[in-house]
């Protein structure tokens, strides 16, 4: 009964702390900041406090307090292999907050581990002003990476663009998360229009289904979508960081007589023990931050969060 009690005691407090964390008006018109950036470490104090409480019970069961979508879809599956879940240090390092006239609010931070080893883009979203700050995405970026300056605008460091806005670039956000989603639907070719060639995430969705179509006595299949685009920042040359939810689902068909197992310490062999036998669906989400360069570049992938979430 322990683990229960102190799933409640931090629902109740995160309740309350909820309705404390105030937001940012602005006087001279509706806008508001998402939220100051003192404001940002609580919401990470309570992040790291919520996912290492589930860590220590052994159970994703809190999780939906500080995470919502497909963050929380792809850790709780993590939860279900022996040791997949490790406590975090994750804090914010560099804080971009952009100005809503309206809910729901959500602010990007760059974030890192104690250790230096873990590096994220991560979003916090929340509803409404009763709502606790969600983690919605949180793409991992490699340790050198850079990534480019965010357009500014008074005391605002960042500036929201919207799905369909195209100015300056070749393609909108949501147009951009299309074409992506077009060149993964056609793997093993080469890229699409508008999609970097040379991309490492297609690369490395080729490979991997290039090893699923290689299986013997097995007929594989895949397709690929994508949720609408909710989230992308200008970037100061006059492009966008875009934040995609992909979803992709990899369908075999067995031969009679044979089966399609995984090894252990993977989410597959935990949700599907026996393997997949006859007709079988891994479903996976991909949480990726694109880069929308400024005239006609084309659009790559700057970090990948993913997993598998399902096995039908």
């Amino acid at each position: 009964m322990r683990p229960v009690r102190v799933v409640t005691a931090l629902l109740v407090c995160l309740a309350l702390v909820a309705c404390a964390v105030p937001h940012q008006r602005d006087d001279t018109g509706t806008s508001k900041l998402a939220i100051t950036e003192p404001d940002v470490d609580a919401v990470y104090a309570r992040y790291r406090e919520v996912y290492n409480a589930a860590v220590d019970i052994d159970s994703a069961q809190p999780l939906s307090v500080v995470e919502r979508g497909s963050v929380l879809d792809i850790d709780t599956a993590a939860f279900q292999v022996e040791g997949g879940a490790v406590p975090t240090t994750l804090r914010a390092d560099q804080v971009a907050v952009p100005r809503f006239e309206a809910y729901p609010l959500w602010f990007m931070a760059v974030a890192s581990t104690d250790d230096g080893d873990e590096r994220r883009v991560q979003v916090f979203s929340r509803a409404s002003s009763v709502d606790t700050w969600t983690l919605v995405a949180s793409p991992q970026i490699v340790a050198d990476a850079e990534l480019p300056e965010l357009r500014a605008s008074g005391d605002a460091n960042a500036v929201a663009v919207a799905p369909d806005d195209d100015r300056g670039m070749a393609l909108s956000p949501q147009s951009a998360v299309d074409a992506y989603v077009a060149s993964l639907s056609i793997l093993p070719e080469q890229a699409g229009d508008g999609v970097a060639g040379d991309d490492a995430f297609l690369q490395q969705m080729r490979d991997a289904f290039g090893q699923s179509q290689a299986l013997p006595d097995v007929e594989f299949t895949q397709a690929w979508g994508a949720d609408p685009v909710e989230h992308a920042v200008r970037t100061s040359d006059g492009g966008a960081l875009v934040f995609a939810t992909l979803h992709r689902s990899d369908q075999f068909q067995v031969t009679p007589g044979r089966t399609v197992t995984y090894p252990e310490g993977t989410v597959q062999k935990a949700l599907a023990p026996e393997g997949i036998v006859g007709t079988g669906t891994v479903r996976f989400d991909h949480q990726v931050l694109l880069l929308v360069p400024p005239g006609r570049g084309d659009v790559r992938v700057l970090g990948q969060f993913g997993g598998v979430v399902a096995v039908e």
